[in-house]
């Protein structure tokens, strides 16, 4: 039995209904998902404002009843109750008594004076907690401050009674529990206090959760729960799941109701639908069927018959007309229009199509697919014309396709116009390669730089194109250069060497690319730089291409940075020579100050001199720190900074920086912790001086920013894959902190994070941006982690080796040994500054001393004095000769001979690099910067005096 398909009726329906009931279910599930989002964002809300509410609570008691506290604190009777202690019986009793500052009962009072003890109190039963009674008198007995504690010990309000500013009393207020506070205030939920060990210290009902219990006992669930943090407190609102979502059930029958009812209307609609449907298109195939079978039948006429089926009936009666008026097959025509090379489409007079052939499906199906938007593209651009070019986009090489159209009646056998017949022809290609060389030809004409062509076939090799940029460049017009050769613009000036390198290139078909200097039209010369390139035909060089440039102003500005770099050379040399200078005239005032406050400093002084003195030495401190800051900077910038390996005890250096700051700490009331993890580690070979920089400079730093909190220095060693130390060193403060739009910048060269920063805690900007470069030297980085109001971590790292203990042991001898004071000894100080000179022979009042202001007076002294000097302290800069020629003369005998090796420390306020070498090579055994320490002085002094004795005694 042949297989029959269900009708369309039964196909609409089983179609249609589970695409239904699938929209109808999304729809109620996104409808359930919507109102669960609002019902959970009404719950939330709910929550959020009940702890919002009980922080409020909370806050007004805290700072209610401190203002109330604080008023009664300023009240005459409780100050004078401090102050007048013969007569506050009398009237304190009774004003304690009248004391009510809350509707809580079991709230107790007192009054203490300055040492802590109780002078008087209102119902004050219970003992309160050793640890929370030290907090309150160290913050308001101390530090003149209110005080505020809620906990599980009760809930304690303390504030000064002030007397000239500083507490010499305190009223304190205190309530056994924070139930009693909060019980009398509404609640919308369940609400909940803990401390941070989670001990309930209130609960709104108390049924359920017992003050003083543990919260994490409770069973909470089946609740909403939502917290919040208030101080140490953890704020929590509990509301049960049942009760929140009440008010989901009405809408959710609701909408059940809806969807129901929405299923079976749409039920009803569809099978209607789907049955007229049916019923329709059964007639009208039955009609079809009849014509077919009898064409000359007359139409039955069907009621009701929609539009669409009747253009259907209408459709199908032009086709049977049609193709009775045909007279060549359809097997015939179909070879004919599809052997053609071009392309065809025939169209009614309705403008549906007919016929098409291969080639323009095809080029449809190159248009997206669109067939229909095709046809309908070209019938309205061309309808009305016999022919005409249309531009279309190919999807295949995503280009525009330029077709031509014809477009030609189609008529009948009775000479009707029944459509019309359109033929294209893909002129694409032709199009393509016109466009190209006009683009080709524009772009020479109107490109910046000047182009010439030649023809070296041709005799004379003439130019035979260039452009308007040419004309720009020299003066001539293309009539004036057109079939001449280039080499007329050349003239007395330009180099006959260029001109043979061209013509020889050019000979061998080769490109060259050179600057020749040409003649413009008017006369005046100019450096063209010519790029010369061969242009090959069939594997023949037949033209040249010269692209050509005035390059006169950059042969003028190489000229100019020539210049430039000398002036820059000599400037760095003025630069180098002026910093020199500069050091050398601040440090001798500087080193004339220090020296005197040394002075001072071993000399009887009461209290009040002792502090200005300590103020003069921390600014001189202050000023030197600067001044070598802007040295180290310019030597880094100069390239002059050098790191100096040596072994030294990291350990030692770090308890040494830690024993520096902490006593600033201590002044300041900050807590400074150092951690170590050295590995095993103490002695390391690197630059101990720029390591202490770099921490100092981090840790005063920290100090400075910082006004309470502590400051954590960690120092941790690692070995590298290179058998190297790795140490790396973190600074981390609770100051001020850096915002996060500043902190690119930190390291910069005189950068604070604003103004308000360097007039509040000073300083140069130096200091982060030389600690910076100096990692850098020694093959490390430091980087910055801060968050403004909350501290700043700096952490650095540098790369160091092992070292061995013996070698520091060693250099500690040398010190020790540098200590030993043996003798008297005879110095000849060499000094033009007389305040200087003053200083230095103070330093040296237990040897004898003798004075000269240049290195002639020296010489002069040394050869005429019988006494033989045991050192000779030796300025550099001073008039008429200076420190190093006069030691240079001394080295060569023109003092004595007895003074050709004698021991000469060099006295200087330069500290430029090579300052210290320039001594040395001068024959100089020492060095001594200004200003120095006194006992760096007599250290020296002393080690280089016994060690001149002891030579002397090897030679006698």
């Amino acid at each position: 039995m042949q297989f029959q398909p269900p009708p369309l009726r039964k196909r609409l329906l089983t179609s249609m209904l589970p695409r239904l009931f699938g929209l109808i279910l999304v729809v109620a599930l996104m409808l359930f998902a919507f109102a669960f989002f609002f019902a959970k964002q009404q719950i939330e809300t709910v929550q959020q404002q009940s702890i919002e509410g009980l922080k409020q609570d909370l806050s007004f008691i805290v700072n209610d009843t401190t203002r109330q506290l604080s008023d009664l604190a300023s009240n005459d009777i409780i100050i004078n109750s401090l102050v007048d202690l013969e007569q506050r019986d009398n009237y304190l009793p009774m004003f304690f008594r009248s004391l009510k500052l809350t509707q809580t009962r079991n709230v107790e009072f007192a009054l203490y004076d300055f040492s802590g003890e109780m002078v008087i109190q209102k119902n004050w039963s219970h003992s309160i907690s050793e640890k929370l009674d030290t907090a309150w008198q160290q913050k308001t007995l101390g530090a003149s401050l209110s005080f505020s504690s809620i906990s599980h010990n009760g809930v304690l309000f303390s504030v000064p009674v002030l007397l000239g500013g500083a507490a010499e009393g305190a009223l304190v207020m205190y309530v056994e529990s924070l139930q009693d506070l909060l019980a009398p205030y509404p609640r919308l939920t369940n609400q909940i206090v803990t401390e941070q060990n989670g001990v309930v210290l209130f609960s709104s009902e108390p049924e359920f959760i017992i003050p003083g219990t543990s919260f994490s006992d409770v069973d909470t669930m089946g609740y909403v729960l939502q917290d919040s943090r208030y101080q140490n407190l953890t704020l929590y609102s509990i509301k049960p799941i049942g009760n929140a979502l009440k008010g989901l059930y009405w809408l959710a029958l609701l909408m059940l109701a809806i969807i129901v009812g929405i299923i079976l209307v749409n039920f009803h609609m569809i099978r209607t639908t789907a049955l007229l449907a049916e019923n329709t298109l059964s007639a009208l195939y039955k009609d079809i069927v009849n014509r077919i079978k009898d064409t000359d039948s007359q139409e039955s006429v069907i009621v009701e018959e929609a539009r669409e089926l009747a253009n259907i009936r209408s459709a199908f009666d032009t086709l049977i007309s049609d193709l009775a008026e045909m007279s060549l097959s359809n097997e015939q025509f179909s070879n004919v229009i599809d052997s053609m090379g071009d392309m065809l489409l025939v169209v009614d007079e309705n403008h549906r199509v007919m016929l098409s052939n291969k080639r323009f499906d095809a080029f449809c199906e190159d248009q997206y697919g669109e067939r229909e938007g095709t046809v309908k593209y070209i019938l309205n651009k061309l309808i009305n014309k016999p022919s005409g070019e249309l531009k279309h986009f190919s999807v295949e090489d995503g280009l525009e396709k330029h077709i031509k159209w014809t477009n030609t009646p189609l008529e009948d056998a009775n000479h009707n116009i029944r459509g019309a017949i359109f033929v294209g022809v893909d002129y694409s290609t032709q199009r393509s390669l016109e466009s190209h060389v006009q683009i080709l030809n524009h772009a020479m004409d109107e490109a910046t730089v000047s182009i010439v062509i030649a023809d070296i076939k041709r005799t004379g090799q003439p130019i035979i194109y260039v452009n308007n940029a040419f004309n720009r460049l020299t003066g001539y017009n293309k009539e004036d250069i057109i079939g001449r050769n280039c080499r007329f613009m050349q003239g007395e000036g330009t180099d006959s060497n260029t001109t043979a390198l061209i013509r020889s290139a050019i000979a061998k078909r080769e490109p060259i690319e050179t600057t020749i200097l040409n003649y413009r039209k008017d006369g005046a010369s100019f450096y063209n730089k010519l790029i010369l390139t061969p242009v090959k035909s069939d594997g023949e060089v037949t033209h040249y291409i010269g692209f050509q440039q005035d390059v006169t102003q950059q042969r003028q500005a190489e000229r100019y940075l020539q210049d430039a770099k000398q002036k820059a050379e000599e400037s760095a040399h003025m630069k180098s020579g002026f910093l020199a200078s500069m050091s050398h005239e601040i440090r001798t005032p500087i080193h004339g100050i220090s020296g005197v406050l040394q002075l001072l400093t071993n000399s009887p002084l009461n209290d009040e001199q002792k502090h200005y003195l300590s103020l003069a030495t921390f600014s001189i401190q202050g000023l030197l720190h600067i001044v070598n800051d802007i040295l180290d900077f310019s030597k880094i910038e100069a390239g002059q900074l050098q790191i100096d390996d040596q072994p030294f005890d990291l350990l030692e250096t770090l308890e040494s920086l830690q024993s520096q700051y902490a006593i600033l700490c201590q002044e300041k009331g900050l807590r400074l912790h150092f951690h170590f993890n050295l590995q095993g580690f103490h002695v390391v070979i690197g630059d101990s001086v720029r390591f202490r920089q770099i921490l100092s400079n981090l840790i005063g730093n920290a100090v400075k920013f910082t006004e309470k909190g502590e400051i954590d220095v960690t120092t941790t060693l690692e070995h590298t894959n290179d058998d190297k130390l790795r140490l790396t060193c973190a600074v981390k403060d609770s100051g001020i902190g850096i915002a996060k739009d500043k902190q690119a910048g930190i390291f910069d060269v005189f950068t604070q994070e604003d103004l308000s920063t360097t007039r509040k805690f000073g300083g140069t900007g130096l200091g982060l941006s030389i600690s910076k470069q100096l990692c850098e030297l020694m093959d490390g980085e430091i980087h910055l982690e801060s968050e403004k109001g909350e501290g700043s971590t700096f952490t650095f790292n540098i790369m160091l080796k092992e070292g061995d203990d013996s070698l520091v042991t060693l250099q500690g001898s040398k010190t020790h040994n540098h200590n030993t004071v043996t003798q008297k000894r005879k110095i000849l100080i060499v000094e033009d500054n007389d305040i200087n000179q003053v200083i230095v022979k103070q330093h040296l009042s237990a040897h004898k001393t003798l004075s000269a202001k240049s290195g002639i007076e020296a010489l002069e002294a040394l050869k005429k004095m019988k006494v033989t000097f045991d050192l000779i302290l030796m300025d550099c800069q001073m008039p008429d000769m200076d420190g190093f020629e006069a030691t240079r003369r001394i080295r060569r005998g023109e003092a004595g001979e007895r003074y050709v090796n004698a021991p000469i420390i060099a006295l200087t306020a330069n500290a430029m690099k090579g300052d210290k070498e320039d001594c040395f090579n001068a024959g100089m055994n020492d060095y001594l910067s200004k200003p120095f320490d006194v006992q760096d002085l007599l250290e020296k002094v002393d080690y280089w005096a016994e060690k001149n004795a002891v030579a002397k005694l090897q030679l006698s």
